[in-house]
Formats: structure tokens, C-alpha cells, sequence
């Protein structure tokens, strides 16, 4: 059996019982990082052993892990916050363990926190439906993820780090500036009855709805509101808000 057990994204206390019980019932534990996981085990006095799985475990380690599964054991996979499989390298690990045994293999959900549906459901923006996008590329391929944030009709949720979160949010910005230049274009050239390429004879919608989430569910959890320069300016009046990990809702 391979679990897949949703773990708190801050506050400890957002655990279920019955991940609890998987945790503590499992032959081994499969950890992000197992110095984060021992936290949440030491705090519910759960003495499994523990197995650290990343995005850098390589083939020779992943391979213990199926053969761990061939011999009888029961696995559960956590992340170090949240719901495993959800940027992070939970899912390679399901598709392995489903192409060694196919449906000789029962695989789990345990659900719970998710700091995407966390996020979304303190918003304010209907979210009926909404895009996932993860991290932002660092750098090859970022103008085309904010190109694909512009492009979206539905709210587009993504993470992002302390070090890069006020560099995003200046993009954002500038996305913005471009397409008031580029409405203001169409519009000039409409005027004067000049054809234009389909490409760009529509005119684009700004994004007018911004929230970003700071450590959700922690003791100095914040939500930020409204127009992307006036976030910007309040994460930049506080250092200490330019700490931890962010969630980025941009809406419509």
C-alpha cells in the first residue's frame, strides 16, 4: 500500500486523524526533507522510520523504494507542507509504483492542506474555476509564463519564493503598463481606420485583482489585497513581510 498523506503547510494542528493513524500505522515514512517531517512526528509522538524522497533522488534510491513495496511494506509519502504530488516530485513516484505493478498496487489519498485551495478560499475572487501554474520559471521561459497569467480568462494561482516575490510582483505591474500602451494602440488605430494584424487588433483585459497570501497558517500569516503597486509598497515598508513562502492570486 502507498499512501499519500497531506501534512500541515504551518500550524501542526492541521492534520487529520486519520493521517495521523496512516503515519503512525506505515512501515516507513517517505520525506521532502526529513528533518521538516521529524517536527510533525516528534509533535504526535509517532516513532515510524523515516525515508527521505526528493525532486533529486536518483533512480538507484527510487528503485529501493519499489522494492520496499514488492516485499509487503506499506509506504506513506508526505512533502514538507501540504499536499504531496502538488509541485514537488510525489506524482513521479505514483507513476513509478504504477508502471511496476499496475493494478497489483492500491495507492491511497489521505487529503488534507493545500496552501492552493488555502489561498483561494480566503481570496475573495470566484474560483469556480482557476488555473494552477506552480513556480514562475527563474529564468528561461518566464516571459512566456507571464504571457500565459495574461492570457488566462480564469484566476491564475501561483507560488513563489521570499527572494523573487517582489520581482514578480514588479512584473506583474509591468504586464499592466504594457497593456494600457497596447489597448491605447488599438484604440489610436481604430481611430484613424488603420489595419492591423489579428494578432493584436484586440484590445486585452488588465488584471484588476491581485491577493497574495504570506505563510498561511502560521502565527504571522498575511493577506495582501488590490492593486499590484499598492502590494508592492506594503511588502516593501516591512522586511519582515518579505519572508516566507507566498501564494499569488491573480484574478480577472
Amino acid at each position: 500500500m502507498l499512501y499519500i498523506v497531506a501534512t500541515p503547510i504551518g500550524n501542526l494542528e492541521d492534520i487529520s486523524l486519520r493521517a495521523l493513524r496512516i503515519l503512525g500505522e506505515v512501515d516507513f515514512v517517505l520525506c521532502e526533507d526529513t528533518r521538516v517531517t521529524k517536527r510533525i512526528l516528534d509533535y504526535y509522538k509517532i516513532t515510524t522510520p523515516t525515508i527521505s524522497y526528493h525532486q533529486h533522488t536518483d533512480a538507484k534510491k527510487e528503485n529501493y523504494i519499489i522494492d520496499l513495496l514488492s516485499a509487503g511494506k506499506d509506504l506513506a509519502l508526505v512533502s514538507d507542507a501540504g499536499t504531496p504530488g502538488i509541485s514537488d516530485p510525489g506524482g513521479k513516484l505514483v507513476a513509478a509504483a504504477i508502471e511496476k505493478f499496475g493494478e497489483d498496487i492500491k495507492i491511497e489519498s489521505v487529503p488534507g492542506p493545500s496552501a492552493v485551495t488555502a489561498a483561494l478560499s480566503i481570496s475573495g475572487i470566484a474560483t469556480d474555476r482557476f488555473m494552477f501554474l506552480g513556480f514562475p520559471p527563474h529564468k528561461k521561459g518566464r516571459q512566456t509564463f507571464l504571457t500565459k497569467i495574461v492570457d488566462s480568462e480564469y484566476p491564475v494561482v501561483v507560488y513563489e519564493s521570499k527572494h523573487r516575490i517582489l520581482k514578480f510582483l514588479d512584473e506583474l505591474k509591468k504586464v499592466n503598463q504594457d497593456i494600457i500602451k497596447h489597448n491605447l494602440m488599438v484604440d489610436e488605430k481604430r481611430s484613424k481606420g488603420i489595419a492591423m494584424n489579428k494578432d493584436i487588433e484586440s484590445k486585452k483585459s488588465l488584471i484588476t485583482s491581485v491577493v497574495v497570501c504570506r505563510e498561511l497558517s502560521k502565527m504571522h500569516e498575511t493577506v495582501y489585497r488590490g492593486e499590484v503597486e499598492d502590494i508592492i509598497n506594503k511588502i516593501k515598508d516591512s522586511q519582515n513581510d518579505q519572508k516566507g513562502e507566498f501564494v499569488v492570486i491573480i484574478g480577472r
